[in-house]
């Protein structure tokens, strides 16, 4: 990285919004999606324009389209299109598609381009296969007679040709190598992708997206810096990353932060659900399903957590009580004496840990769980029981943060 190239006294973005350009800056510079050429060739044929001017393939290699992914209509068609027409049908009516390992797929296929009788050269073909990094070339015949060679298809785009070929005697492929029982697709769609990003490491490439990037990290500085001058809560610099001692700037800083992980966490469950989350098998769907838990509990719950297959749930009106959501009714643990704000149930330790009231008056509460069991078993557990649980102030955050701790580790 060169250093000279930083202008004096560089300031920080701090609208929340940028995660969501940045995202889609990784998916393109990350080559999140791909897009691959299929080039048919029959037997004996020696020129690109020959393979280009296959109207029509075979019933073998309709056979790998198959294996390949999914045929789907173009017209209408919401995923990654790969350059192709989503709208007016202008690069052919259906194409090939598949999600491996988290990327979308779009296979440029020879025979499903338009088709032009008119034009030997088949522009239309070519310039979409023409500009693929990488291109599979399915071409008939045994393996005897084979003749292909890259030098056979004339562009300066093209680096990576895989060369497939159907044995129809065993009902195998070979790419390279022959394949036990049938076409080694992880292995293919692997080397594929790999290929067209090493190919994206080459001077060729490497100085038109060093380009490229540097003007859409310029525009994303661009577009989100005025909001510094309009958003009192983002106006700082980068010096002020030190929080300051006033509660105001506190308050602003954890305020900023709060409001920057809530859109970074529902940008991330967004695309996990969408299914283009690169690391995820996941497809689509809903992550969860949510499910009701005592519907019919008549209080309103300030605070709760779950203890076992029940749940601790504190309320105003009754105090704290236990719901084991089955067809029991809540059982009260303490009375409405103990006004709880704040719980949390450490099982590991044994412990609840319950903060009351508020303020100045606020007090943490340390109860063994073991204890309520077997106070709840005795049906004698109220806030009087357990008074010798109560800590000072600063004795009780201690014990809670050694406690806290413990746990993380």
């Amino acid at each position: 990285m060169n250093m000279d190239r930083f202008e004096k006294g560089p300031r920080e973005i701090l609208n929340p919004e940028i995660q969501k350009d940045l995202l889609v800056l990784e998916e393109q510079e990350g080559s999140v999606n791909f897009k691959f050429g299929v080039l048919f060739a029959r037997d004996g044929q020696l020129t690109d324009d020959e393979m280009f001017s296959n109207e029509m393939g075979s019933e073998s290699f309709d056979k790998f389209l198959n294996l390949l992914g999914d045929t789907v209509t173009l017209q209408g068609w919401a995923g990654y299109r790969g350059g192709l027409d989503t709208k007016n049908d202008t690069t052919g009516i259906k194409s090939i598609y598949t999600v491996y390992q988290g990327h979308e797929l779009m296979f440029h296929v020879s025979t499903m381009l338009p088709y032009s009788k008119e034009n030997k050269q088949q522009v239309e073909r070519k310039r979409h296969i023409g500009n693929d990094i990488v291109t599979i070339v399915f071409q008939e015949g045994d393996d005897a007679s084979s003749s292909f060679k890259p030098s056979m298809i004339r562009s300066h785009f093209t680096h990576i040709f895989a060369l497939v070929r159907y044995n129809s005697q065993n009902d195998s492929y070979r790419l390279k190598i022959f394949s036990e029982e049938s076409v080694p697709l992880d292995f293919l769609l692997v080397k594929l992708i790999n290929g067209e990003k090493a190919t994206l490491e080459t001077p060729t490439f490497a100085q038109k997206r060093q380009r490229t990037l540097d003007m859409l990290i310029r525009s994303l500085y661009q577009d989100l810096m005025p909001d510094l001058h309009k958003n009192m809560l983002n106006r700082r610099s980068f010096s002020d990353v030190l929080p300051e001692s006033p509660k105001s700037a506190r308050k602003k800083e954890e305020a900023r932060q709060a409001e920057f992980v809530r859109i970074g966490q529902a940008l991330k469950l967004k695309t996990i659900v969408r299914g283009d989350a690169p690391t995820s098998l996941v497809t689509t769907g809903s992550p969860w399903e949510s499910q009701p838990f005592c519907s019919t509990f008549p209080y309103e719950i300030v605070c709760a957590d779950s203890w076992g297959q029940s749940l601790l749930a504190a309320t105003d009106a009754a105090g704290v009580m236990l719901l084991d959501g089955k067809t029991l009714p809540p059982v009260q643990v303490f009375d409405r004496t103990m006004v709880v704000k704040q719980m949390h149930v450490l099982e590991p330790q044994d412990l609840l840990i319950t903060r009351a009231d508020k303020g100045k008056d606020a007090r943490l509460y340390v109860f063994r769980l073991s204890t309520m069991k077997r106070g709840l078993e005795e049906r004698q557990l109220v806030r009087s029981k357990c008074d010798t649980s109560r800590k000072g102030n600063f004795w009780t955050c201690l014990f809670l943060s050694l406690i806290l701790n413990d746990t993380a580790a």
